[in-house]
């Protein structure tokens, strides 16, 4: 049962019309999320020699990133009845989602700079709940995560992200140049052959590589979380349980108020555009 479902506008998005780029699709006991990939503003290259009202003003609308997010997302809903008879894996609909979104490149861009022209892309999560089975699949940072009736996070998927962003902390990657973003997107982004690479939905075959599903036993009343990667700091604070268990009595304001409210207390933390779905076992 879907107890609660929301996408959060980035602060950008509410003070400068900066599209959302997350995007999600739930029925019943199945969720999917989509997280699309930031765009470079148009005719931008240098950020750090350009203010940030200008490149939130050349900030792409439509985006391509808003474009992939929802295009995987209405793949799911399209290919829902064949999820929940068990035609399709998860896994082999992010599979088909990929070659839409490959489609989606063809039609627009022509040549990939890996800059302005780079392939439109998202990374993703999805869970179904069937007879007490949690199937879930996921790419990179959005991730799936349960709680148990005694509100212990009693599993989350590992974030891809975290080592590779350890790896670049560690470099002479400056995000402001573009010849780092390059490098960055070229070397680093479904190749294999990097053992600091990470996996995307662009529309390249190698990012099967990165794909990955797995399953687990739910007990009666345990609460399953998907989400992108805004939310993952949520799962490790202490009041968020107790605030679930709002969802649970059927009182949704009180989460909704505390969801705002920490993001409004440290947006570098919680404040990021974020989309969550809490789905309950039994």
């Amino acid at each position: 049962m879907i107890l609660y479902k929301n996408t959060f506008d980035n602060i950008k998005t509410v003070e400068y019309n900066v599209p959302i780029e997350d995007s999600y699709y739930c029925k019943n006991n199945f969720a999917v999320v989509a997280d699309g990939i930031t765009r470079d503003p148009n005719g931008i290259k240098y950020f750090d020699s350009t203010s940030f009202e200008e490149k939130i003003n050349n900030y792409p609308n439509p985006s391509g990133a808003s474009m992939a997010a929802n295009l995987i997302c209405k793949t799911f809903e399209e290919n829902y009845n064949d999820i929940i008879s068990k035609k399709l894996s998860l896994k082999e609909v992010f599979i088909k989602a990929n070659k839409e979104v490959k489609k989606l490149n063809n039609a627009h861009i022509k040549v990939c700079d890996y800059l302005e022209s780079d392939y439109y892309g998202a990374v993703g999560a999805s869970a179904l709940i069937e007879n007490n089975n949690l199937y879930y699949s996921y790419i990179c940072d959005c991730g799936v995560a349960v709680f148990n009736k005694d509100g212990e996070l009693v599993f989350k998927t590992e974030d891809d992200m975290e080592k590779v962003n350890k790896h670049f902390d560690t470099g002479s990657f400056n995000w402001n140049q573009p010849e780092a973003r390059i490098i960055v997107r070229k070397d680093y982004r479904n190749n294999p052959n990097n053992k600091y690479s990470y996996g995307a939905i662009t529309g390249e075959r190698e990012f099967e590589h990165y794909l990955k599903e797995g399953s687990l036993r739910l007990n009666d009343n345990d609460i399953v979380i998907v989400y992108s990667d805004g939310f993952a700091n949520y799962l490790f604070d202490k009041d968020f349980y107790n605030n679930l268990i709002n969802l649970i009595n059927k009182d949704y304001p009180p989460f909704q108020n505390y969801l705002e409210k920490m993001g409004s207390k440290d947006y570098r933390k919680y404040g990021k555009e974020k989309t969550l779905v809490v789905i309950k076992n039994g």
